[in-house]
């Protein structure tokens, strides 16, 4: 009896651990499903239902939705200029191939999740969701996707700089790609970042930077701003301006009329360390729940390399350059123009808040004179 019960352990042993290495490897899956849908490198049909999924509500609660999506998306010329015939039908990709997809991505790794409802409805709702079965989300909602990057924490001045988009649909995928192209086409093959800027790449840096505004036209830039006194943990004061900067955001952009609620939010930050990372975003996020402000609803937070998102390259950029200039202030080497240039594209005047394009959150006064 004694030999049988620990044969039984041994196996359930063994069956613990190949569970164990089977989350492991969905959540390592999971984790590069994520940064190629970021980075908009779609290499096969799940990355391409992955995108679609992370661009549209509507695709994620609805397969007759993901379908045509991915269709109008990635079989357009299969479709043609003539409408959905027999023929095109019979070629396109099939809805059953695009569900089976779909339901990977939502249900082993988490990703993209439909609405409550439709979780319920497809019997994918799990214990303790069940009795926290979050508020279903309205129809055609509105988005905030922000991307979020930080600077000064060894300088006088402590930022915390974001990108908002106000729309993010899977025609988006045509603009990145294009944007790599013309990467590519100029010979480009670094990433932008602010401090590997040198001499003679200053006038690709500028131009990434305007070629990156005639894409994305409607984007706008946000900034919070404090000294950089008296924190005994730089890190959880960069936890707190970041929640500042998206609670104000969101007020700003409600309040004035361009983006108003109701809209869910999504966030992207630098990743540093995932650990922290996951951290520093389960705070923020629960602090804004916390606010239960109306209309808003919380989406997908998740830190990515700046190397795989243009977008995070781009605040990357305007972040820094303020950083130069309260900083750093002073001279006229090629950063300092570079950072001219960027704040003068977009209309900052440090000090002055609400522009259309470009808004500072002030907690302390500072001044360029500095």
């Amino acid at each position: 009896m004694l030999e049988e019960q620990k044969s039984n352990d041994a196996q359930a042993d063994v069956s613990t651990e190949v569970l164990t290495e089977k989350q492991l490897k969905s959540a390592q899956e999971a984790q590069e499903l994520l940064q190629r849908v970021l980075s908009s490198e779609i290499l096969d049909v799940r990355d391409r239902v992955a995108y679609i999924l992370s661009s549209s509500a509507d695709a994620r609660n609805s397969d007759i939705k993901l379908a045509w999506r991915y269709w109008t998306t990635f079989e357009s010329e299969i479709i043609g200029s003539g409408g959905l015939t027999e023929k095109a039908m019979l070629k396109l990709s099939k809805i059953s191939s695009l569900c089976r997809a779909r339901a990977k991505i939502q249900n082993e790794y988490k990703l993209f999740q439909a609405d409550s409802s439709v979780k319920k409805r497809r019997g994918t709702l799990e214990g303790k969701m069940k009795a926290d079965a979050i508020e279903d989300k309205p129809n055609h909602l509105g988005l905030y996707s922000v991307f979020i990057d930080e600077s000064g924490k060894n300088d006088k001045y402590l930022m915390v700089g974001s990108l908002w988009l106000l729309r993010y649909g899977p025609d988006y995928i045509i603009k990145d790609l294009e944007l790599k192209d013309w990467k590519k086409y100029s010979g480009i093959t670094y990433e932008f970042h602010f401090t590997d800027m040198r001499p003679a790449s200053l006038e690709q840096y500028k131009a990434f930077f305007i070629k990156f505004l005639s894409l994305y036209p409607e984007v706008g830039f946000k900034l919070i701003v404090v000294k950089n006194k008296g924190f005994t943990d730089v890190a959880s004061a960069i936890t707190d301006l970041t929640f500042h900067l998206l609670s104000d955001g969101i007020e700003h952009e409600h309040n004035s009329g361009r983006a108003p609620l109701p809209r869910k939010l999504d966030v992207t930050i630098d990743d540093e360390d995932l650990g922290s990372d996951a951290v520093k975003l389960a705070n923020i996020k629960e602090r804004l729940k916390g606010q239960g402000r109306e209309g808003l609803f919380i989406g997908d937070f998740h830190a990515a390399p700046s190397g795989k998102s243009l977008f995070i390259q781009a605040v990357d950029l305007f972040v820094a350059s303020v950083n130069r200039k309260l900083n750093q202030p002073g001279d006229n080497k090629p950063k300092d123009q570079l950072a001219d240039f960027i704040l003068n594209v977009l209309n900052l005047n440090l000090g002055k808040s609400n522009y259309d394009k470009s808004t500072v959150f002030e907690l302390s006064e500072f001044s360029l004179d500095v």
